[in-house]
């Protein structure tokens, strides 16, 4: 991709700003890609520290800090302070709240209907943010409004896009709800999810295991089991089969995971690929 400046190649969007130029025309020449991860990247490639990565994102961000009293610079800056607050999430540092409060409060007031997801983005992370740090209301709030903003969008008619960030949003507030102690309230998420597997990359397979978690957590053994059974058996590529069966059966036993195995079989539930590859991984456990 033909990228212009080093803004376009972190945050998407060109604005002829020049900072440490050593380091950031190379990356843009690099071929790396774009985005702060694959800005990391190519830093600690060439020898530097996550430090340098900051110090780069810090110059960006007062730039274009005093250049958005034009407000044109806005947007830019909403989006800067939003992956700046990524890269201090994924560091666990406290700043991330002070950037994604500022990115919440940029794109609340900037953006309409049109750009409601750019805005439910902002939210996740400040729900993960705020989970990280137990501040459990907050992150309920961050979770739950991005979830109504995402199903809204979806019920007046937006396309796959805007149900897959949906169903996202909804297994999000579950498995929120379950970290929190809340399984009960998590499942009736966790199952609206479910209802969209078809457009989740997963397949389903993570909200099946989730729903799971959940029931284990209420203590109802046989139902946890089915769930991880049904989520054992999603070609996911996410969650290791063998794994969950080994939780499916520590739970109640041996054979019933066979038995349900066996009747998932009958049914019509899983082929016979599936189910021959399941059996092999559960004589192991």
């Amino acid at each position: 991709m033909d990228m212009k400046d080093i803004t376009e190649a972190l945050f998407g969007i060109p604005s002829g700003i020049v900072v440490q130029p050593e380091i950031t025309e190379g990356f843009i020449e690099s071929g790396y890609g774009m985005g702060v991860d694959s800005f990391r990247d190519y830093v600690r490639e060439i020898g530097y520290s996550d430090a340098k990565v900051e110090e780069i994102l810090l110059e960006l961000y007062r730039e274009i800090k005093r250049r958005a009293a034009n407000p044109e610079y806005e947007e830019l800056l909403a989006a800067a302070c939003s992956e700046i607050g990524s890269f201090y999430l994924d560091l666990k540092h406290d700043r991330a709240e002070d950037f994604l409060l500022e990115a919440f409060s940029i794109r609340s007031r900037l953006y309409g209907s049109d750009k409601a997801l750019l805005l439910a983005s902002t939210m996740t992370r400040l729900g993960v943010f705020y989970l990280h740090k137990r501040k459990y209301e907050k992150a309920e709030l961050m979770f739950f409004d991005a979830y109504t903003i995402l199903k809204e969008l979806y019920e007046i008619g937006g396309g796959k896009f805007e149900e897959e960030s949906y169903a996202l949003a909804a297994n999000n507030l579950g498995t929120f709800y379950y970290e929190t102690g809340r399984a009960e309230e998590g499942l009736k998420y966790l199952f609206e999810a479910l209802d969209h597997k078809e457009v989740l990359l997963c397949g389903g397979a993570i909200p099946l295991f989730n729903i799971a978690l959940c029931y284990e957590d209420l203590g109802e053994y046989r139902k946890a089991a089915e769930y991880f059974i049904k989520a054992a058996s999603v070609k996911s590529g996410i969650l290791d089969a063998r794994e969950v069966l080994e939780e499916a059966v520590e739970i109640t036993s041996f054979e019933y995971v066979r038995q349900r195995l066996e009747e998932m079989l009958s049914q019509g539930e899983i082929d016979r690929e599936v189910f021959e590859t399941l059996v092999l991984y559960l004589e192991v456990v």
